[in-house]
């Protein structure tokens, strides 16, 4: 069963465990940095993950934390949209546990927070996470040719969305 939860002070030890992981970090915004460390983890906990609005939650597998998921809303023209993101430790990968949580969190975001539209910016090598969204109804609109540097390389983004129904 997955769950989603708030963050809590006490996630701290956790987060730092699970996410000083390069094969987890690898193809993360810049805000999920390698090595992680614990100040990484209080300030993701203290502001980053409720930073400008964003719901950020929590995954829980079985009782414990596994990875997080969450939605941070645009602004202006475009505050109809939400950017949604996630991750799972390496440890729990193949499980189906981002496409569980996706899933809760995409219904989270049209229904509660009323988005029209989320979507969800993918680093072109990480196909796993591209599965994930398809599993989840989202569909690729775009792909963004060099879009990102990271790591010295450049990377295109595949720009999936899903629309509220």
């Amino acid at each position: 069963m997955i769950g989603l939860r708030e963050y809590a002070e006490s996630d701290l030890d956790r987060l730092v465990a699970l996410a000083n992981n390069q094969n987890v970090s690898r193809y993360l915004v810049y805000t999920f940095p390698h090595p992680y460390t614990r100040k990484d983890g209080e300030w993701w906990i203290d502001t980053g993950s409720k930073q400008n609005g964003a719901t950020t939650r929590v995954i829980e597998y079985q009782g414990l934390f596994v990875g997080s998921v969450g939605i941070a809303p645009q602004n202006g023209w475009r505050g109809h949209l939400g950017e949604i993101g996630y991750w799972v430790a390496e440890d729990y990968w193949g499980n189906g546990i981002a496409t569980a949580a996706l899933r809760q969190m995409t219904e989270y975001g049209f229904v509660n927070r009323n988005f029209r539209k989320l979507y969800a910016p993918v680093l072109a090598p990480n196909f796993a996470s591209m599965r994930v969204l398809e599993k989840c109804g989202y569909q690729r609109e775009a792909i963004l040719k060099g879009e990102v540097q990271k790591g010295g390389a450049y990377f295109d983004i595949h720009h999936f969305a899903r629309h509220r129904q």
